[in-house]
C-alpha cells in the first residue's frame, strides 16, 4: 500500500511540475493587474508585497525543480515533498493577494477580492484534476483564505466605490474570463500530459520487465525467460514424438584460470565473445540463454536423432574452442555439453536436471566431450534428499572411523592406525568410501564430513589414550576444502589446540594432487601452519604426483606413504623394485619415515623388509577394523597375519 502511493506521489509530482512550468508566465502576467488595483487604491505597500512574494514563490518553485520536462528523470522522494510544500505554498500567495484586496476598504475592491478567488479556484480545480494529491492540498488552504475574507465581512465597514471603481472591476473581469478560458484550454493539456505520463510509465514497465528476462551482461535470455521460451518448443501437448527436439547445457572449461589470471573485465569479455558466437554462428538454435556463471543453455526444436544431436554439438564446440582475443592475448578455452533429449510429459526443469547429469560425465569423463542422457547408462545424481541423508548418517553415527592398523615389520607391533570413513547402514550393509564419498562432494558436504569424522577420531583417540592403548600415530586424511580455506584451516588448528594431549600422535594426511588446485599456495601455508600447530604431516600416494620432488624441496613431510600401485608390482617389474629401493633410500636420506600401502602377501612383505622398509599397512596384516575390534588388537599387543 505504501509502496503505490509513493510511486502515485512520484507521477503526480511529474505531471504538476509539467502545469507550473507551463502555466508560470500566465500566472505572472495577472499580477501586474493586481498591483496596479492596489496601487490605484492608494494601497502600496501592499501592491510591492504581492509582486514580491510572486517572484520569491516562482524562483523557489524553479529551484525545486518544477522546470523539469515530464519526459526528464524521475524526481527522488525528497524533491517530491520539496515540489509539493513549494507548489502548496505558491498557491497560498496567490491567494493572499484576494485577501489584500479585501483589506482595501472599498465595495470595488471587495468584489475584486471574490472575482480573484473565483478565478485562483478555478484555476487550482481544472488546472490539477488529474493529480488528486496536489489539488485538494492546494484547494484546502485556498478555502481557508475564502472563510478568512467572508468573516471579514461583518467586521469591517467598507466605504462606496467611486464611478472610476467601475474600471479595476471590469479589468479584474476581463482578466477572469481569460484565466478561465485558457484554464479551460489548459485542462485539455493535463489530461493529455496524464496519458503521456501513463503510456511512459507503461513503456518503463515493459523496459523493466525485458531487462528481467535478460542476462544483463550478455543480453541473451536469462534463466526465468529460457524456462518459459523453452517450454513452448520442447514441453508443447502436441503428440508428434517425432517433431521433439533437445536441450543443450554448454559448460565453459577453464573459465576460471582465466578469471584469476586475468580479472573479472577478461572473463567478462570471454562471455559476451560465447554469447556472440552462439547467437550468430549457431544456425538452427531456436533459444540460446545464459543460466549463471559459466553455464549457457540451447532449445534446439526437432525432430533430432541420436548422430543429429552430435554433429550440432560437436559444430558448437568447434564454434567456441576458436582463440578469443583480450588486450593483445588470445584465450583459448573448451567446453562439455550435456544433451536431454525431450520426451513426451518432461518440464524444462526436468529436462536441464537430466542435461546437467549428461554435462557432468562430460566434463569428468575422459572419450568424449558430449554425453546425451540416457537415464539407462547415467546414474543419477545426488540432490537435497541425498544431502538430507548423508547428514543424517553423520548425525546418527552411521558414518563413522574404521582403522587399518600401520605394523612394524622387526616386531609386528602396531605403530599406527590410519582412519578410514565407512558408512555401517542399519540393516547392517557397510559401505566403503568410494560409494559414498562423491554424493558427499556433489552436495558441499565436504566440511561437514571432515568436521565429523575428526570429532569422532578424537573421541577415540581419547578413549585409547585412558585405556594406554592409543599407539604413536594415528592418521587422518584432510580434504581440500579443509586446507584451501583459511576458515577450514583456522578451524582445524582451533580442533587441535583443544586437544593437546593428543596433538603428538595426530598425522594428517595429504594427497599430491590437492597441490594442483587453483589454491595450492593456501594449501602450502595451511600445511606448513598445521606442523607449527603441533601436528605430523604424511604425504599420501607418494611417488605418483607429477611433482613429487619439488614439494619435497617446497614443505616438510614427517611421513611418505608408497602408493599400492607400486607394492602390487613388487617382484613382478624390475623397475618397480628399483624405484621402491630408491623412494626407500630417500627417506633415510631425508630423515622422512616410509609406510608401505596395500601389502596383501607374504612375497611383498619380504622384498620390503630386504629393502629397508619398516612400516606397513595393508590386508596381508589386516583390513580397517571397527573401534571395538581395534581395541582387541591394540590390547593382544602384536598385529597378526590375517586369516
Amino acid at each position: 500500500m505504501l509502496d503505490r502511493l509513493k510511486e502515485r506521489f512520484i507521477l503526480e509530482t511529474q505531471l504538476t511540475a509539467h502545469i507550473v512550468r507551463r502555466d508560470r508566465l500566465s500566472r505572472m502576467s495577472v499580477i501586474p493587474v493586481v498591483s496596479a488595483i492596489l496601487a490605484y487604491c492608494e494601497d502600496y505597500k501592499s501592491a510591492a508585497i504581492v509582486a514580491l512574494m510572486v517572484v520569491v514563490s516562482e524562483s523557489a518553485a524553479y529551484l525545486a525543480g518544477a522546470g523539469v520536462g515530464i519526459d526528464g528523470p524521475r524526481p527522488s522522494p525528497r524533491r517530491c515533498v520539496t515540489i509539493w510544500v513549494v507548489a502548496v505554498s505558491t498557491t497560498s500567495i496567490y491567494m493572499t493577494a484576494g485577501a489584500l484586496f479585501g483589506v482595501s476598504g472599498t465595495t470595488a475592491t471587495l468584489i475584486c477580492a471574490f472575482i480573484w478567488m473565483f478565478g485562483a479556484l478555478v484555476h487550482v480545480s481544472n488546472s490539477f484534476v488529474a493529480v488528486p494529491i496536489y489539488n485538494w492540498s492546494m484547494l484546502l488552504p485556498s478555502y481557508v483564505i475564502v472563510a478568512v475574507i467572508i468573516s471579514d465581512l461583518f467586521s469591517r465597514s467598507f466605504t462606496p466605490s467611486e464611478p472610476i471603481d467601475a474600471i479595476a472591476v471590469a479589468g479584474l473581469l476581463l482578466v477572469y474570463f481569460a484565466n478561465s478560458v485558457q484554464t479551460t484550454q489548459n485542462h485539455k493539456d493535463s489530461l493529455s500530459a496524464y496519458e503521456n505520463m501513463r503510456e511512459l510509465a507503461n513503456r518503463r514497465l515493459v523496459e523493466l520487465e525485458d531487462l528481467s528476462l535478460r542476462d544483463t551482461l550478455t543480453g541473451l535470455p536469462n534463466r526465468r525467460a529460457f524456462d518459459d521460451l523453452a517450454g513452448e518448443i520442447l514441453c508443447s501437448d502436441r503428440n508428434d514424438k517425432a517433431a521433439l527436439g533437445a536441450l543443450l547445457l554448454i559448460n565453459i572449461n577453464g573459465f576460471k584460470p582465466i578469471n584469476d589470471s586475468y580479472g573479472h573485465a577478461a572473463g567478462d569479455a570471454l562471455l559476451k565473445e560465447i554469447a556472440r558466437r552462439l547467437s550468430s554462428d549457431i544456425i538452427g538454435a531456436d533459444v540460446i540463454a545464459r543460466l549463471g556463471g559459466d553455464e549457457f543453455a540451447i532449445a534446439w526444436p526437432g525432430p533430432l536423432n541420436t548422430s543429429e544431436l552430435h554433429r550440432i554439438a560437436e559444430s558448437i564446440l568447434d564454434h567456441l574452442h576458436q582463440p578469443m582475443r583480450y588486450s593483445h592475448r588470445k584465450l583459448q578455452i573448451t567446453a562439455s555439453i550435456g544433451i536431454a533429449p525431450a520426451h513426451m510429459g518432461a518440464s524444462v526443469g526436468q529436462l536441464l536436471n537430466e542435461a546437467d547429469q549428461a554435462m557432468y560425465h562430460a566434463k569428468n569423463g575422459l572419450e568424449s566431450r558430449v554425453v546425451i542422457y540416457d537415464r539407462r547408462s547415467i546414474p543419477k545424481r545426488s540432490n537435497l534428499n541425498d544431502r538430507a541423508r548423508l547428514l543424517a548418517a553423520m548425525q546418527q553415527g552411521e558414518i563413522c572411523p574404521f582403522y587399518q592398523p600401520q605394523v612394524d615389520i622387526a616386531t609386528n607391533r602396531i605403530v599406527g592406525l590410519e582412519a578410514l570413513a565407512r558408512w555401517v547402514q542399519p540393516n547392517g550393509e557397510m559401505r566403503t568410501p568410494g560409494s559414498f564419498i562423491p554424493a558427499i562432494n556433489e552436495v558441499n558436504l565436504q566440511a561437514e564430513f571432515q568436521d565429523h569424522i575428526l570429532h569422532a577420531v578424537l573421541k577415540d583417540m581419547t578413549a585409547l589414550q585412558k585405556m594406554q592403548l592409543l599407539p604413536d600415530q594415528v592418521s587422518i586424511n584432510l580434504s581440500e576444502v579443509t586446507l584451501a580455506t583459511t576458515t577450514g584451516r583456522d578451524a582445524l588448528i582451533e580442533v587441535v589446540a583443544q586437544h593437546p594431549n593428543l596433538r603428538g600422535h595426530l598425522m594428517f594426511e595429504v594427497t599430491e594432487d590437492i597441490f594442483i588446485a587453483r589454491a595450492g599456495q593456501t594449501i602450502k601455508d595451511s600445511i606448513s601452519m598445521l606442523r607449527l600447530a603441533g601436528v605430523r604431516i604424511s604425504l599420501d600416494d607418494f611417488g605418483t604426483g607429477f611433482a613429487t620432488f619439488q614439494h619435497l624441496q617446497e614443505l616438510e613431510f614427517d611421513e611418505l606413504k608408497l602408493d599400492t600401485g607400486f607394492v602390487s608390482k613388487l617382484g613382478t617389474d624390475r623397475a618397480t623394485d628399483v624405484l621402491v629401493k630408491s623412494f626407500l633410500d630417500m627417506g633415510r636420506g631425508l630423515d622422512v619415515c616410509i609406510v608401505a600401502e596395500g601389502v596383501e602377501t607374504k612375497a611383498q612383505l619380504d622384498l620390503l623388509r630386504d629393502m629397508g622398509c619398516e612400516t606397513v599397512q595393508g590386508y596381508f596384516f589386516s583390513p580397517a577394523q571397527s573401534y571395538d575390534n581395534i581395541c582387541a588388537m591394540l590390547q593382544s599387543g602384536a598385529a597378526t597375519v590375517a586369516a
